[in-house]
């Protein structure tokens, strides 16, 4: 059995506490919420402030959220290899479906795809790791492109849209739609927009801000991917989901 010490937990819950509540509160709000004295309260707060995790505001007395817990969670985000550490989530996704699986992130105004575990069928489609692509050009970039700023939507829709296939949509207000459409489901799937005969699904890894940087896909054959497509549309999608999880993000 696992040895915690008591105190140490209760502070862990009471900066948590924070989490999904005003800026500040009081000592008699974090007593009722965790259910202790307010002595014991005080204690903790006097503890925590002590070595800035927390800050009363002098003027009300309330407390905050101290600078020293935006120093750790900055050199986490520094030290976080984002990559390396959704590995093993796309390997599982790809012995799964069997299918290729890729993660994706925004750079600038492109996307690369920096991560990927090839299909284990004799046919199948592959992609190129480390190359540069629009952020409009696939599943896997738009389902980030989604969540970008309004302001950066356009900047990057207000470049020529290069043709892939007869298929793809070169028009801005109609990509806007589709954004609009991600954004609505939380995923993407499109085939024959990048290359034709090949189906993408795609979804979304939001941070702990809730800003969206990386995206895994599943892709592959279309005549293949039809055949499983809305329960490998829903796999895509909790994988993702459990990533933004462990990245912070609050679903």
């Amino acid at each position: 059995m696992r040895s915690i010490l008591t105190s140490v937990q209760k502070s862990c819950t009471l900066l948590k506490l924070f989490l999904n509540a005003e800026k500040e509160l009081g000592v008699s709000d974090l007593s009722r919420k965790l259910q202790i004295s307010k002595g014991a309260v005080h204690k903790l707060l006097i503890t925590l402030e002590s070595e800035g995790f927390i800050k009363q505001n002098p003027n009300n007395k309330l407390y905050s959220l101290g600078y020293t817990l935006l120093e750790l969670g900055t050199k986490v985000k520094d030290n976080h290899d984002w990559a390396e550490f959704a590995k093993p989530s796309i390997q599982k996704l790809a012995d799964y479906t069997k299918e290729l699986a890729c993660f994706c992130i925004i750079d600038g105004q492109d996307a690369m795809y920096i991560d990927k575990i090839e299909s284990q069928y004799p046919i199948r489609f592959n992609v190129e790791a480390y190359r540069r692509f629009p952020l409009y050009a696939t599943s896997a970039s738009r389902v980030i492109l989604a969540y970008c700023s309004p302001e950066m939507i356009d900047q990057v829709l207000s470049q020529p849209f290069k043709q892939y296939t007869p298929y793809s949509i070169t028009d801005p207000e109609e990509m806007k739609q589709r954004l609009a459409k991600i954004r609505q489901l939380g995923y993407e799937i499109s085939s024959n927009l990048r290359n034709i005969g090949v189906t993408g699904i795609a979804a979304p890894i939001f941070d702990a801000e809730g800003k969206v940087a990386a995206s895994i896909s599943l892709i592959g054959p279309t005549d293949r991917m039809t055949q499983n497509l809305d329960h490998w549309a829903d796999t895509v999608v909790q994988t993702t989901q459990k990533l933004s999880r462990h990245f912070g993000y609050k679903l």
